[in-house]
C-alpha cells in the first residue's frame, strides 16, 4: 500500500534518546520498517520545540537535530516526489523565531515545508490550546512571511481565537495536520466543526492524529475510534480534505496502533468500512496532491 503521513515526531525522539538511528529503533517509526511496510512512503518528520525554553535555545535546537537528520541522508521532498520514499521537513512550534522574521528564510533554505505556529502554550506568534490569547502582531507578520516563503501554516495546536485571527489574514491553503474531530472527542486539541468547515473552504487538508487521547476517552480500541472520527469528517463533505498525521513517536498510541507497521491494518478497517477509493484518498492521495498543488 502506498501511505503519506503529515506528521511525525521521530527526528526529535531519537536526537532526544541519545541520539539513536532513525535507520532502525525500537519507536513508532524507523526507515527500515516504513520501507519494508509500504509501496510508495512520503514521511513528514518534524523538528519539535519545547515551551520550556527561550527562542535562542530553540533555534539552537532545532540547528542541532536537523545536523543530526543530516548524517542520515535521507532523500529530502523538495518539489516532486520522484522516488518511492521522500522525507517531508516541518517545524512544531514557532518558538524558535523568536522575533527574529529573518528566520523564516533559514527555514526555507533549508527546505522546511510547514511550520506549527506554537505547541501546547503562548510564544512570540500566537497562542496554544493551552493558553489565552490570539495572534500577535509580530504573529500576523509571520504569517504573512511564511506565505510568501511557500512554507505552509499549520494550525494545530492553536487556540480558538489564534486560529480565527490566522483565518482573518490567511492568503493560502493553510493545513492541521495532526488533529481530530471535537465532536468526536471533545479534546481541546481537536478541531470544532466550524474549524473543519473553514479548513475545507481554503483547500487545506487535515490529518488524523492516532494519539488516544485525541480519539476516544478511555480510549481501548484506537481503530474502532478512528473509524468514528472518519465517519464524521465525512459526514462534514471532507472526503478530498481528509489525510493522516499519525504523531508517531510523539505521544502515547493504543494498543492496537502500536507502530507504523499497524497502517495496513487501518487502511483495511477505512476500506471496510467507508469503501478502498475513500481509503487511497486518506491514506495517500489526498495529501500527495495538496503538496504537488502547493510545491510544484
Amino acid at each position: 500500500m502506498n501511505f503519506f503521513d503529515l506528521h511525525c515526531d521521530t527526528i526529535s525522539k531519537c536526537f532526544f534518546k541519545r541520539k539513536k538511528s532513525m535507520l532502525k529503533n525500537k519507536y513508532h517509526i524507523d526507515i527500515e520498517r516504513g520501507k519494508f511496510t509500504f509501496e510508495k512512503w512520503f514521511q513528514t518528520f518534524a523538528f519539535w520545540m519545547p515551551d520550556t525554553i527561550n527562542s535562542d535555545k530553540a533555534y539552537d535546537l532545532f540547528l542541532k537535530q536537523y545536523k543530526y537528520m543530516e548524517k542520515f541522508e535521507l532523500p529530502i521532498y523538495s518539489k516532486s516526489f520522484d522516488s518511492d520514499f521522500k522525507a517531508i521537513l516541518m517545524v512544531e512550534g514557532g518558538l524558535l523565531l523568536g522575533k527574529d522574521i529573518s528566520r523564516v528564510d533559514e527555514l526555507k533554505n533549508k527546505n522546511i515545508k510547514m511550520l506549527t505556529l506554537t505547541w501546547n502554550n503562548e510564544n512570540t506568534i500566537a497562542s496554544g490550546a493551552l493558553a489565552n490569547g490570539g495572534l500577535k502582531p509580530f504573529g500576523k507578520q509571520v504569517v504573512r512571511e511564511l506565505e510568501k516563503k511557500n512554507i505552509v501554516v499549520d494550525v494545530s495546536h492553536l487556540n480558538e481565537e489564534s486560529f480565527w485571527d490566522v483565518v482573518k489574514i490567511a492568503k493560502k491553503p493553510f493545513v492541521a495536520t495532526h488533529s481530530n474531530a471535537y465532536n468526536v472527542c471533545g479534546h481541546v486539541r481537536n478541531l470544532k466543526a466550524d474549524q473543519i468547515r473553514e479548513i475545507k473552504n481554503v483547500d487545506g487538508i487535515i490529518g488524523l492524529n492516532f494519539y488516544k487521547l485525541f480519539l476516544e476517552d478511555n480510549c481501548r480500541n484506537g481503530i474502532d475510534a478512528l473509524m468514528k472520527h472518519i465517519d464524521y469528517f465525512l459526514k462534514q463533505d471532507c472526503e478530498d480534505v481528509l489525510s493522516v498525521g499519525s504523531d508517531f513517536d510523539g505521544a502515547d498510541m493504543p494498543d492496537d496502533i502500536k507502530d507504523i507497521t499497524c497502517v495496513p491494518k487501518i487502511k483495511q478497517h477505512i476500506s471496510k468500512c467507508f469503501g478502498e477509493d475513500i481509503a487511497n484518498k486518506i491514506m495517500f492521495e489526498n495529501a500527495k496532491r495538496f503538496f504537488e498543488k502547493t510545491f510544484n
